[in-house]
């Protein structure tokens, strides 16, 4: 069944009237008379994510984490209101001129039944539950699954099985538990984080409002790091200035 776009027209600016949060695009406006139907949102400068990994390649992991943070304090909000985003991915994440990271393209959310449980599919195989893929119900853990999918993808900064077609990988995600493989240089934390979120029971994965403390405390503890590193980097040259001056003398 081909749903009409304008259907999914209706949806977007019916939600986006709702949610107001810095990690959410923000709606401004729109016009809904046909034909010329558009939808106004807040300038993002910075493009989408999808397009910042593979321009700047592989980013420092306090730059990756602080997005990974953005995005689950976007979701969290989301989920608290009962909306589910159903097709989160790097190319519908925004970021502004402050590098803060937006939520955005919401055509395919819904606001969760009162049953909690929803059945059709949407959003994009390569970052879709299992559950989606196989049209079970579905909740607001869908979209945790498609998170972890995301942070591998921004560790990475490639496309989740580049070497299947859509299909296959649903395929694969569905009949083989296949997952996309973690690099070993990945911390452990964050590889804890991804494994958690994407694993096949939706109800065994962590909430969005639990994986951001988690998030949150590695961020802290690696900008701690990179910031010890950069003032050992530092301290030799002037370590070294210093007893040359004292030789000289």
């Amino acid at each position: 069944v081909v749903i009409p776009l304008y259907i999914f027209y209706k949806q977007e600016v019916s939600i986006m009237r709702k949610v107001r949060h810095k990690n959410v695009v923000q709606f401004i406006g729109a016009c809904t008379r046909k034909p010329n139907l558009c939808i106004v949102f807040e300038f993002m400068s910075g493009g989408s994510v999808y397009d910042y990994i593979r321009r700047e390649g592989q980013m420092k992991l306090s730059m990756l984490l602080k997005i990974a943070v953005d995005v689950a304090r976007g979701m969290d909000y989301l989920h608290q209101r009962k909306i589910i985003h159903r097709d989160l991915k790097a190319a519908n994440l925004l970021l502004d001129e402050n590098n803060i990271v937006k939520i955005a393209d919401f055509g395919v959310a819904r606001i969760i039944e009162h049953n909690g449980n929803m059945t059709a599919e949407t959003g994009t195989y390569r970052w879709m539950a299992p559950e989606v893929i196989e049209h079970r119900p579905y909740d607001e853990k869908a979209d945790v699954f498609s998170f972890a999918v995301v942070l591998w993808e921004l560790f990475t900064c490639k496309v989740p099985y580049s070497d299947m077609t859509p299909l296959q990988a649903a395929v694969g995600v569905v009949q083989k538990g296949l997952r996309p493989g973690i690099p070993p240089n990945c911390p452990p934390a964050l590889a804890a984080i991804m494994e958690s979120c994407w694993v096949s029971n939706p109800q065994a994965r962590p909430s969005f409002r639990d994986i951001v403390p988690k998030l949150q405390l590695l961020l802290d503890a690696t900008r701690e790091e990179e910031l010890r590193k950069q003032q050992q980097n530092q301290n030799p040259h002037k370590q070294s200035s210093l007893f040359s001056k004292l030789r000289g003398k």
